[in-house]
């Protein structure tokens, strides 16, 4: 669906100098870039404002969508779109009335609206609505009955629920030139509702293609590959600087570009020598640039000296790009002044002019004024000063802090703080890991999306990369965070290949005579599972399927799990997901109880998973409900992994459905037994390790689900058991997959 909302105009024919005017203003707004039009006139009849619009529908066309303003019988009568406020036609009312292709909006000033208008969707069985206007942003005279401003923060918070919650949203109310740019860049609203900007203007066509140009120049189309602009130093050994910058673009989805401040002799073990080449060197390079690409957003690095720094500086404040981030180098890791205090003095005045900045907790110090910071807590309460002052959000970064959490809060000059919860990584892969923060932050934010999921993602890669930076290999000091290492994960997980166990039937050894001649070794040694297996069979199972437990168990998803690292956007995806998979699961159960040879098997597939099921849709119904989730439907993996279960067990003998259903008993409570062991009092996912760790609620489940399949076994012909151990080791797969699933978002 095209976006409706970049630029919305809500007609007022007082401001426009009459209700005759209004056609014209709207004609000449939609030339200059409107995308969206609601006719209000409070003041007309019904039989003036049908007339009214009708003519202004004439006039539009199929251009954009047309709203009326609270005229259900119009909207009907005509076929146009509806608008509605809390005290104007109900929703539900409005809903059934119209046909499902006209769209409504809602006005919303309070979070206690939004929450009412999806209780009362839920009640009715009914779909949320189309848009919603949210607002005052500032205090407005074009409605004289509008609710208190929500000022940027309150926007911020209202517009990132009715986004979690799927409804597109659009700022109004006070919404002018002046505050646009704000507006898009610090919140997540899909576009602007203005009034008087446009209906009062001598030329409404070019106030409208004002906005949208303020519009555009505030945020990359979402979607697009953002052009990225790095101006920083070098490092040749690859971890640090631009090196580091270029990796770090291009592991966030970006295209990355270079300009040299300063040529350093460095490498993992610390700088040798560093030569700045002549300022007009410099200012050509950054003029190459910006003559021939467009940059969307800009990362500046290293600025070695003062001279540099009114380079830059004077570029800039003729080739600004939408998103500027300024990692501003001034302290090493090791605690040494990087500048002189005239360079100091230099980037501390630069810093002033950029979007964002992501000091480490030194150079915050060195900002603020101040000999050190203690503590996260007084990190913050410095940045909130330093945001305020200068209009500059700032990154606060915990790496240089001493305690069990690295945490990264973003600090806003409205004086809000996000938090990100990030684990302490003990790694000496720690080179560089400032300058790809920041670059990477850059790209994300100039990709369009919502700051907080921008430096939510950034916390989240940068973690990985630190974790897995010591199997590079590079250097014998502080080595580099693996940039790459998320883009081979993925790389490796989109594969497609044919699993070994597709070769069983052909492998004369693996007959199915015995339980050691049921199929291949695994290439790993075997560890034993901590739910035993009742026979030789399940025991044989559990040999042939060890590499797929293993490869789960040491999966990202499942280790950032059990150390508490996992962001809560992945858990709720993870969650939700299972939420559906569980409907699904339960009818493959279903069937294969209808299927079982003996009525206790039968009943027990049933009863069996019951405990299970029930404790684990509370657990679903409570996080879910406490938690913003993207309700996007069911996953192309969960999809994948229940659509086999049901046609193995609908189609396939009864041994070969139990061995499909295993893995989701046995596995799953493998995984949880093993994260139980890193359970601790104030762990953020402590209620579902807590389930999964508990041996009454769902472990006796498993081993009777082990001694249902080892009976199965037993009495199965070798070729069924060919063909079940074909299907277990199929359901591990999907398993992992299912798992993995949430860090692939």
């Amino acid at each position: 669906m095209p976006n409706f909302w970049d630029l919305y105009l809500v007609t007022d024919p007082d401001q426009g100098g009459g209700p005759d005017q209004v056609p014209h203003i709207v004609d000449q707004a939609i030339c200059g870039g409107v995308t969206a039009v609601q006719l209000r006139d409070k003041h007309a009849d019904d039989a003036t404002f049908e007339e009214r619009a009708r003519a202004l529908s004439e006039i539009i066309g199929a251009r954009v969508p047309l709203f009326v303003n609270d005229r259900l019988d119009c909207a009907l009568k005509l076929g146009l779109h509806l608008h509605i406020g809390q005290d104007d036609t109900p929703y539900e009312e409005a809903r059934r009335a119209l046909p499902s292709h006209l769209m409504i909006g809602l006005s919303i000033s309070v979070e206690s609206e939004l929450d009412d208008i999806v209780q009362r969707c839920h009640d009715a069985h009914l779909p949320l609505p189309d848009v919603v206007g949210i607002g005052p942003v500032r205090a407005t005279s074009t409605k004289q009955d509008a609710a208190a401003p929500l000022g940027i923060e309150g926007l911020i918070n209202l517009a990132h629920k009715a986004k979690s919650l799927g409804m597109p949203c659009v700022a109004i109310g006070g919404v002018h030139l002046d505050n646009a740019s704000d507006i898009i860049q610090h919140t997540v609203v899909d576009g602007l509702c203005v009034v008087s900007e446009i209906m009062t203007s001598l030329n409404p066509e070019q106030a409208a293609r004002d906005l949208r140009k303020c519009i555009t120049g505030s945020r990359a189309i979402r979607g697009s590959i953002p052009r990225v602009l790095s101006i920083a130093g070098t490092d040749p050994s690859g971890g640090a600087g631009l090196q580091a910058d270029l990796k770090s673009i291009a592991a966030a989805g970006g295209y990355g570009m270079a300009v040299v401040t300063a040529l350093v002799s460095q490498n993992t073990c610390g700088v040798r020598d560093i030569f700045s080449p002549p300022s007009e060197f410099l200012k050509q390079q950054l003029e190459a640039v910006s003559d021939d690409v467009t940059i969307d957003a800009l990362k500046i690095g290293m600025l070695a000296d003062s001279d540099t720094t009114a380079v830059v500086s004077e570029w800039l404040t003729k080739n600004r790009p939408p998103v500027v981030v300024l990692d501003p180098v001034m302290v090493s890791t090791s605690g040494h002044r990087l500048l002189a205090a005239e360079a100091e003095d230099a980037v501390r005045k630069f810093a002033e002019l950029a979007d964002y900045i992501t000091p480490n907790i030194p150079e915050l110090a060195v900002l603020c004024g101040v000999e050190e910071i203690s503590s996260f807590d007084e990190a913050v309460e410095l940045a909130k000063q330093w945001a305020q002052r200068t209009s500059t959000t700032v990154i606060v970064k915990g790496g240089h802090l001493s305690g069990p959490q690295a945490d990264n809060a973003l600090v806003d000059k409205y004086g809000a703080v996000y938090r990100i919860s990030n684990p302490r990584v003990h790694s000496e892969s720690t080179h560089g890991t400032g300058c790809s923060l920041s670059s990477a932050l850059a790209t994300k934010l100039a990709q369009g999306g919502d700051r907080i999921e921008a430096i939510t993602w950034v916390t989240s890669w940068l973690r990985e990369a630190i974790v897995h930076g010591e199997a590079l290999g590079v250097g014998y000091g502080h080595g580099p965070v693996d940039h790459s290492h998320q883009a081979r994960r993925l790389a490796e997980n989109g594969k497609a290949h044919i699993p070994r166990y597709r070769e069983l039937q052909h492998v004369p050894f693996c007959d199915g005579t015995t339980p050691h001649r049921l199929g291949p070794s695994p290439r790993n040694p075997v560890d034993l599972p901590r739910i035993a297996a009742p026979g030789p069979w399940t025991n044989a199972l559990w040999r042939i399927g060890h590499d797929y437990w293993l490869n789960t168990l040491n999966s990202d998803f499942i280790q950032q799990l059990g150390e508490g690292s996992l962001q809560p956007k992945d858990f709720s995806f993870y969650l939700y997901q299972d939420s559906l998979y569980l409907r699904e699961y339960s009818r493959a159960l279903a069937t294969l109880g209808a299927k079982a040879p003996e009525t206790s098997d039968s009943l027990a597939w049933v009863a069996g998973s019951q405990q299970c099921i029930v404790e684990e849709a509370e657990l679903h119904r409570t996080w879910l409900r406490d938690h913003d989730v993207n309700r996007t439907g069911m996953s192309t993996v969960t999809a994948a992994y229940t659509d086999f279960l049901k046609a193995t067990t609908s189609l396939c003998d009864y041994v070969v459905g139990v061995a499909a259903v295993l893995p989701c008993y046995w596995l799953y409570a493998e995984v949880g037994k093993a994260l139980s062991h890193r359970n601790f009092p104030v762990h953020p996912y402590r209620a579902w390790l807590d389930v999964y760790g508990d041996e009454d609620a769902f472990i006796e489940d498993v081993r009777q689900a082990l001694l249902r399949a080892e009976q199965a076994f037993e009495r199965a012909t070798p070729q069924q058991r060919i063909a079940a151990v074909e299907a277990y080791l199929a359901a591990c797969e999907h398993e992992y997959h299912f798992f993995d699933q949430a860090l692939r978002q």
